[in-house]
């Protein structure tokens, strides 16, 4: 029906791609499969679920970190087997890491929510305590700011 002379607008419909489920062998749109394999990806490995927009910022804001402060803490390991077990035992609900490859080993640094109420060596210590035991190389603390906004376009 024509409200004030404007042709009503369709629901948009927002979908997701995700990892296919054992068993699941629901055909994908083409367009779909089509942009997975343009993406070097299999289409016959990935579903699509519903999903909206809110749920896709708060996937693309979740990789960015949370906004505050944060201390990140930082090792060279040599070895990645090394730096993946440190991640195993330090990684929590409240700590994060990134993992990157260097010329002489692996980059760590595990990110954790500024705390005042903590000394910071105090907190570093915890780290640098599982990182030692791992042979990693301690290359300090950084404390960072981070101010995250999200910008929505509707179309």
């Amino acid at each position: 029906m024509d409200l004030f002379g404007q042709k009503p607008q369709a629901a948009k419909r927002s979908l997701r791609v995700v990892p296919r489920a054992p068993g699941d062998l629901t055909p994908l749109d083409p367009a779909i499969a089509e942009a997975l394999r343009r993406a070097g990806l299999d289409p016959e490995k990935f579903s699509v679920a519903p999903g909206d927009a809110e749920t896709a910022i708060a996937d693309a804001v979740a990789g960015v970190g949370p906004a505050g402060a944060q201390v990140a803490h930082a090792f060279r390991f040599l070895r990645l087997a090394d730096a993946l077990r440190a991640i195993e035992q330090l990684v929590d609900a409240d700590v994060a890491a990134h993992i990157s490859k260097a010329a002489d080993g692996w980059l760590v640094a595990f990110e954790a929510k500024a705390d005042p109420s903590v000394d910071e060596a105090t907190r570093h210590a915890r780290f640098a305590t599982v990182a030692a035991a791992l042979g990693a190389e301690d290359r300090g603390t950084i404390r960072r700011t981070l101010a995250v906004n999200v910008k929505r376009t509707v179309r």
